[in-house]
């Protein structure tokens, strides 16, 4: 029987699950540890459904996880890829059993932050769901903590709130061209600190429309995306799995539904 979504090889099943390589998983079959309805399996290469199949190591149930999500609070100083270099990776700050395969596929990260910008960063196995929510033609929101160099009158706050609004000309960026951004949403909270939404994730997108507005972004943190916040408990470089409720949160909106 070949292998779809919900039918699985027990071995592919098992590594992904946190038992070790299909070589180690076959000696626990062999060993006689795994079960699948209470009966020992007698092959390792056997196929099992997820939806219908108890798979248990050791009398132990399996619980599969086709996906995983992860809430990360990003430090400064970290980037946002798989490969090590001069600085560290977000992947550095997960525990070894979490940065594997899942049955869905390889751990992956959700719109990424600059080196020097903190805060919410979502990791998970869903493709489907990261192109969802990174795709340009979605549209999803994301909010971010502003804290600028120069103090803004509030004169000045009302021109920069109308001109993000209208949607600013931003500069070309090392191999980035200038372009024009789509319009999105100021708040002030200080003549220095405000929170602004944007919906598409341009390269320097935040720090190139203030530049274009004549100031400086000297502190960015990532507060929100779609109608999904940061956890406020949730210390700089820690991680935690969505809730039920936070992963509806993070795809409840028209355009990625």
């Amino acid at each position: 029987m070949g292998q779809t979504k919900d039918n699985v090889r027990l071995d592919r099943l098992l590594a992904n699950s946190g038992y070790g390589s299909r070589s180690d998983v076959k000696g626990l079959v062999k060993a006689g540890l795994v079960t699948v309805n209470g009966v020992p399996a007698e092959r390792s290469d056997i196929h099992v459904s997820l939806s219908r199949d108890k798979v248990a190591v050791d009398g132990q149930i399996l619980q599969v996880a086709v996906h995983v999500y992860y809430m990360l609070n990003k430090p400064s100083g970290y980037v946002c890829s798989s490969k090590g270099g001069a600085n560290p990776t977000v992947f550095d700050l997960l525990k070894e059993s979490d940065r594997g395969k899942r049955l869905g596929g390889e751990l992956g990260i959700v719109g990424r932050l600059d080196l020097d910008t903190e805060g919410l960063l979502i990791l998970t196995t869903d493709g489907e769901l990261n192109h969802r929510l990174t795709s340009p033609k979605h549209h999803v929101p994301k909010t971010y903590f502003v804290q600028l160099e120069k103090a803004v009158s509030e004169e000045e706050q009302r021109q920069y709130a109308e001109a993000v609004a209208a949607g600013v000309e931003i500069a070309p960026e090392d191999h980035e061209p200038g372009a024009v951004c789509r319009g999105g949403e100021l708040e002030w909270e200080s003549r220095t600190t405000c929170c602004l939404t944007i919906y598409e994730g341009l390269y320097h997108e935040v720090k190139r429309i203030f530049a274009a507005l004549g100031n400086r972004v000297i502190y960015l943190r990532r507060i929100r995306m779609n109608h999904l916040t940061l956890d406020p408990a949730l210390e700089p470089g820690c991680y935690r799995e969505l809730s039920e409720q936070e992963l509806s949160a993070l795809t409840l909106t028209n355009h990625i539904l």
